[in-house]
């Protein structure tokens, strides 16, 4: 058994197919079907079972799949680590949509100041997929908020930072709003997996409220322009919304009984080895959020 033997595997398991396995890693078919046999014979258990022209992870199969991960994963750091020790080593950093629209450019700018020896490759996407790729190794560290997968995770407070209720000026009379009544309203929501939505959604539960989104939406420019339209409430990081408040195409409704907020964490994989390199850039995206 080799390393490239579960390589295979993880692809197979990953896209539930030999065929679009073999696609990804430019093998033929056969090669991936005869490697996936080789390693049922190693272990002498069935990893798939195949039915109606799906293969489908058996209960042996995923217990290989985390060991898999595992020395991969161990695998890929240790060229890592050893590469940036004969050059200026790299950094793959996530961070969550909000962050991502308020706070990165300056802390890619901080980075390309202090570390121009480090390469950097950043993804920004909603906090579910941050802590999918951290668990995948495909990140270093990644900002999230309301970590929900800390059984693999380390995470660490970074900063916290208000929520705004907002609306168009006419869209309804006053300026103060009880929870309940927020509820009924037509609410202009993140999408489920995000932070954003996640913290708004514990407020509602933790008052026992009852809540529906009328617009789902992973743009948060769109939840913007619909709420500049007229078309109801949004709920999201004051970040966003203060350029709106400032020229007044945004009102802010005061909740009389409660309030929102985000907690955001520094996240990595309770397996990761920090190298240097990492632990600078995360020095850096410290001391951004630092000086909000």
């Amino acid at each position: 058994m080799t390393l490239r033997h579960l390589e295979i595997f993880r692809a197979v398991c990953q896209l539930e197919s030999v065929t679009l396995a073999a696609e990804r890693l430019n093998m033929t078919q056969p090669a991936v079907s005869l490697a996936i046999r080789e390693l049922e014979r190693f272990y002498g258990t069935r990893l798939f079972e195949r039915m109606n022209r799906r293969i489908y992870i058996t209960g042996a199969g995923r217990t290989l799949l985390q060991y898999a991960d595992t020395i991969l994963s161990q695998f890929q750091e240790s060229v890592q680590v050893f590469q940036e020790t004969q050059h200026g080593g790299s950094c793959r950093l996530g961070v969550h949509v909000t962050f991502g629209e308020t706070c990165l450019p300056d802390i890619l700018r901080q980075i390309a100041s202090r570390l121009p020896q480090v390469t950097i490759k950043a993804f920004v996407g909603n906090s579910r997929q941050n802590e999918e790729m951290l668990l995948r190794n495909e990140l270093d560290f990644a900002v999230t908020d309301n970590v929900t997968l800390s059984h693999g995770l380390v995470a660490l407070p970074l900063c916290r930072e208000s929520m705004a209720v907002v609306c168009a000026p006419g869209y309804r009379a006053g300026n103060t709003i009880a929870l309940t009544e927020l509820a009924g309203e037509r609410l202009l929501l993140r999408e489920e997996g995000s932070g954003t939505r996640r913290s708004t959604d514990a407020v509602f539960r933790a008052a026992g409220v009852a809540v529906s989104a009328f617009l789902d939406s992973s743009s948060t420019a769109a939840l913007l322009s619909c709420a500049q339209a007229g078309l109801g409430v949004t709920i999201l990081a004051r970040s966003l919304v203060a350029d709106a408040l400032r020229v007044g195409t945004l009102r802010e409704l005061t909740v009389t009984d409660s309030s929102f907020s985000r907690q955001y964490y520094l996240a990595h994989h309770k397996s990761k080895y920090l190298t240097d390199s990492v632990r600078q850039v995360i020095q850096v995206v410290q001391d951004c959020c630092g000086n909000r």
